[in-house]
C-alpha cells in the first residue's frame, strides 16, 4: 500500500521573540527536518541555533520554529486519516473511507455501516421490527399515539382499545366510556365503563355532562330540576321559573307559555287571551282604536271595527251611517263617487255599458272579461273569442275550454258547456249557477250565486281594505289576476 503523506507547516512564536519573527517569519536556518514523533514530545530543528524556550509545560523547547510533516506513517492494515493511523474496516468514526461516520446504533463491519443481528436499517437507524413503534413491522408502519409494537403489531396495552387513532382505557375514560362513541360530557366521571356524576352534581341527559346542584337554582333549561325548562321571557331564581316584574305568563302556568305586559299586548291585553279587534292597540290594558280611527260595531255578535268614519262609505261620518251603493265618504259626508260609482264614471252621469264597472274613473270590463268589439268577453271560454280576440272555434274543436279550441267539455261538477263555452258554474259572471245566468255588472259570481264585489289596491289575501268596504266584514278573494273584495 502506498501512503501519501501531507505537510504541515507550523511556525511557534514566543512571546519574547514576537517581534522578530514578525520581521523574518520562522527561523531561515531551520531546514524542516524536524520529525513530529507523534508522542507529545516537542519538535526539533536540528539546525536551530536559538536558546531554549519553557514552553510552560514542563519539558523546554529547543527551538523557536517547529515543523510538522504530515500525518503519522501507519502500517497496515491501519490507514492514515489527519494525524491518526485508523483502521478503515472496523473504526465507526471512519468505516471504509475517513470521516464516513456510522449513526450511532450502527456498527463498522469490514468497511461497511451495518446493524447488528435481529435489526434493519430504517433510514439511517438501525431498527427492531419487532419492538419498534416507529418502525412496526416495517420501517414504513409508525404505531399510534398510545400504541405498542409487539411481534410486529401495533397493539394498544390492555385494558386499552383504539378509539379514533389513539389507545383509551373505555373503563375509565369520560371520553370513550364503555365503548369509543360514549363522551360522559362536562364533569363526569368514568367508572367501570359506565358514566357517573360526583356527589353534588346531577345528570341531565346523555351526554350533557354534570350539573351541580346549585346550577339548578338558576338554570332556565334546568330549574329546579333536570329538563324543566322556563318558558321564554322568564328566569330561574331559586329553583323556580319566573317573569319579570310588570309581566305575567300566558297562558298561565304553561311551559310553552310566554312572558308578556298585559298593559301593551293586543293579543292579552288586560289579561291572557284578552285579544283586541283588527286596528285596535292595547293602551294601559284597554283596547282602544288610535286616531283617526274610531270603535264601531260589526253585526250583532259584539264585535268592533276600527275605522275612519271621514272615509268608510259603510261608517261615513258615524257608526252604521252608510252611504248608497257606489257613493264615496268625503270628509265625513256621502257624495257621489266618480272614481268607482258605473252611473257616474269619472263624471256625475257620464254611465257605464251593462257589462262595464268603474274603476279608477274609467269604464271597464269586470274581473276575468276582456273588451273585444264593445263587448265584454271571456277569452277562456267564448267560442267566438277563444284566447284570442280573432279565434273561433269550429268543426271538430267548437268548444272553448280554458282559451284553446276542443272537442268536448269535461263533465262533472259546475263544469259544463253553454253555448260553446266550456265554464265553471261556480265561478263564471255570465252563467253563474247555471247557463245562461248573468251577474249584474258590479257582482262576480262565487260558488254559483252572484254577489257584489269592489276591486282594492291589495296584491294578496288577507287585505286590511276588505274591512271597510260595503259597511266592514268584506271577505278577501283571489279572483282572475287580481284580488277583490266580495259580500259585506
Amino acid at each position: 500500500m502506498t501512503l501519501r503523506r501531507n505537510a504541515w507547516w507550523v511556525c511557534l512564536c514566543t512571546v519574547g521573540s514576537l517581534a522578530a519573527i514578525s520581521a523574518s517569519g520562522c527561523s531561515a536556518s531551520d531546514n524542516g527536518t524536524g520529525v513530529d514523533t507523534g508522542v507529545g514530545d516537542a519538535n526539533v530543528a536540528r539546525n536551530d541555533t536559538g536558546p531554549p524556550i519553557d514552553t510552560g509545560v514542563g519539558r523546554p523547547d529547543t527551538g523557536r520554529v517547529v515543523t510538522d510533516t504530515g500525518p503519522a506513517t501507519c502500517t497496515a492494515p491501519l490507514f492514515a486519516c489527519g494525524p491518526a493511523c485508523v483502521n478503515l474496516s472496523t473504526d465507526n468514526a471512519n468505516c471504509g473511507g475517513c470521516l464516513s461516520a456510522c449513526s450511532a446504533t450502527q456498527s463498522c463491519t469490514t468497511g461497511v455501516c451495518a446493524c447488528a443481528s435481529g435489526l434493519v436499517t430504517c433510514g439511517p437507524d438501525c431498527s427492531n421490527l419487532a419492538s419498534d413503534p416507529m418502525h412496526c413491522g416495517s420501517c414504513a408502519n409508525a404505531c399510534n399515539t398510545g400504541e405498542t409494537c409487539v411481534s410486529g403489531t401495533c397493539t394498544c396495552p390492555s385494558p386499552g382499545i383504539m378509539c379514533g387513532g389513539g389507545c383509551f382505557d373505555v373503563s375509565s375514560d369520560p371520553r370513550h366510556c364503555g365503548n369509543c362513541a360514549t363522551n360522559c360530557g362536562s364533569g363526569a366521571i368514568c367508572t367501570s365503563g359506565a358514566c357517573a356524576c360526583p356527589a353534588g352534581t346531577s345528570a341531565c341527559g346523555a351526554g350533557a355532562g354534570c350539573t351541580t346542584d346549585a346550577t339548578f337554582q338558576t338554570d332556565p333549561l334546568n330549574c329546579g330540576t333536570c329538563g324543566h325548562a322556563c318558558a321564554a321571557g322568564q328566569s330561574c331564581s331559586a329553583g323556580v321559573c319566573a317573569c319579570a316584574a310588570s309581566l305575567i305568563l300566558c297562558p298561565p302556568g304553561s311551559a310553552t307559555g310566554m312572558c308578556v305586559d298585559v298593559s301593551t299586548n293586543t293579543a292579552n291585553c288586560g289579561g291572557c287571551g284578552n285579544a283586541c279587534a283588527t286596528g285596535q292597540a292595547c293602551i294601559s290594558g284597554v283596547c282602544q282604536c288610535g286616531a283617526p280611527l274610531t270603535s264601531c260595531p260589526t253585526g250583532g255578535g259584539g264585535g268592533t271595527l276600527c275605522t275612519n268614519t271621514q272615509t268608510d262609505p259603510g261608517h261615513c261620518g258615524a257608526c252604521a251611517t252608510s252611504c248608497n251603493g257606489g257613493d264615496a265618504c268625503v270628509a265625513g259626508v256621502c257624495q257621489v263617487n266618480t272614481v268607482t260609482d258605473p252611473n257616474n264614471c269619472g263624471a256625475v252621469g257620464h254611465t257605464c255599458r251593462d257589462d262595464q264597472y268603474c274603476s279608477a274613473s274609467a269604464c271597464v270590463c269586470r274581473p276575468g272579461l276582456t273588451e273585444v268589439g264593445g263587448a265584454c268577453v271571456d277569452l277562456q271560454t267564448d267560442p267566438m273569442h277563444c284566447g284570442t280576440a280573432t279565434t273561433v272555434c269550429s268543426g271538430g274543436t267548437p268548444v272553448c275550454r280554458a282559451g284553446v279550441c276542443a272537442a268536448t267539455c269535461p263533465g262533472g261538477g259546475p263544469n259544463r258547456t253553454c253555448t260553446g263555452a266550456c265554464v265553471n258554474t261556480d265561478t263564471d259572471p255570465l252563467n253563474c249557477g247555471a247557463c245562461g245566468v248573468a251577474c249584474a255588472v258590479d257582482e262576480v259570481c262565487d260558488g254559483g250565486g252572484c254577489t257584489r264585489y269592489l276591486g282594492t289596491t291589495c296584491s294578496t289575501c288577507p287585505c286590511a281594505a276588505c274591512a271597510t268596504f260595503m259597511g266592514g266584514g268584506a271577505t278577501c278573494l283571489i279572483h282572475g289576476a287580481g284580488v277583490i273584495c266580495i259580500g259585506g
